[in-house]
């Protein structure tokens, strides 16, 4: 019986196809980001089922604030002309210019107060599934003080990336001018831009798998904990890059059922509610449209717990999955319980 370690070995010289079939499988049985998906599985299924809704509900908040991998249609390709806009809207801009400045810094203070939430709520996921004490409370303010340094860490990388790109881009525009030769060259560096946020999102990655677990073990901030990671991946290279290429592609396919899930069931909903509307709208037999917008609370108050209950089982595969990973490639950091 071959022994199972955690490098790559190189196959023997002489052996038969038949050993060469059960080496083959050895090594893809090595491989921590392909052997710990049942167990990933069967401890998502364990805790989810049967259904204690009290579990879903808190799960369902954690979904809220770490996500939940849908991706929201972009509609940042319309272009507004001037007869889409309200009759003197352009002539009142100056007179409302405090109040829509006031209305940004509040939409940015709300997302900045979330994205700290956020990051504390990483930690607590992973105290919860580690302790089977599937509540918020209880870690939520002991981890606040690690979320604001994963917070402080995500956004300077968010910064750096945000002020390279836009550095990049006018040095390109300096380069060929404002006119066709600097659209050109913009276009011919963006694969060069979306490998860079190709490798920032393989450090969001990383950091939410495995530096986040570390952090909790070790007791230690973000830079810390990366370079306690960096050592565990200088002896696992192949084992850290099969895990990303098998995250991103789960990560992807998960996405897009949950994504159908989330439209069906927002359709389903739907359904009720456009009947009501229509049967307003043909009793009062006059366009007022007041009664769709109030339909509209009610249908989010039922259709974003849905879309959040969709995601559950998403959420706690990934995060199980991840500590499951982080622990084959390194039993000291083993947090889940037998």
């Amino acid at each position: 019986m071959r022994g199972r370690i955690t490098g790559i070995r190189l196959p023997k010289q002489g052996i038969n196809e038949t050993e060469n079939i059960f080496y083959v499988r050895d090594m893809a049985e090595e491989m921590h980001a392909f052997s710990r998906l049942d167990g990933a599985f069967q401890r998502t299924k364990s805790l989810l089922w049967p259904i204690r809704w009290g579990v879903w509900l808190r799960l369902a908040l954690i979904a809220l604030f770490v996500g939940g991998g849908v991706s929201f249609p972009n509609t940042s390709q319309y272009n507004f002309e001037e007869g889409d806009l309200p009759p003197g809207f352009v002539e009142s801009l100056p007179d409302i210019a405090p109040l829509i400045v006031a209305f940004v810094i509040v939409l940015l203070a709300i997302a900045l107060i979330w994205w700290i939430i956020g990051a504390a709520m990483r930690f607590v996921f992973v105290d919860m599934l580690r302790t089977d004490d599937i509540h918020i409370r209880p870690f939520f303010g002991e981890r606040l003080g690690k979320g604001m340094r994963l917070f402080l860490f995500e956004a300077a990388l968010t910064l750096i990336l945000i002020l390279a790109m836009m550095a990049f881009i006018l040095m390109l525009v300096g380069i060929g001018g404002s006119g066709v030769g600097g659209a050109a060259l913009i276009l011919a560096f963006i694969p060069f831009v979306l490998v860079a946020a190709l490798l920032f999102g393989i450090v969001f990655l990383l950091t939410t798998d495995f530096v986040v677990p570390i952090m909790i073990r070790e007791d230690c901030g973000v830079i810390e904990g990366w370079r306690r990671l960096f050592g565990m991946i200088s002896n696992n290279v192949m084992q850290t890059l099969v895990y990303i290429v098998t995250r991103f592609v789960l990560g992807l396919i998960a996405a897009i059922v949950q994504a159908v899930l989330v439209i069906l069931a927002l359709v389903i909903i739907a359904i009720p509610f456009v009947l009501i509307g229509i049967v307003l709208l043909a009793a009062i037999q006059a366009g007022n449209y007041v009664l769709l917008l109030a339909l509209i609370i009610p249908y989010l108050v039922i259709a974003i717990p849905v879309a959040l209950l969709i995601a559950v089982p998403f959420v706690t595969f990934f995060r199980y999955y991840g500590l499951l990973v982080l622990e084959g490639l390194a039993p000291e950091y083993r947090l889940l319980p037998e």
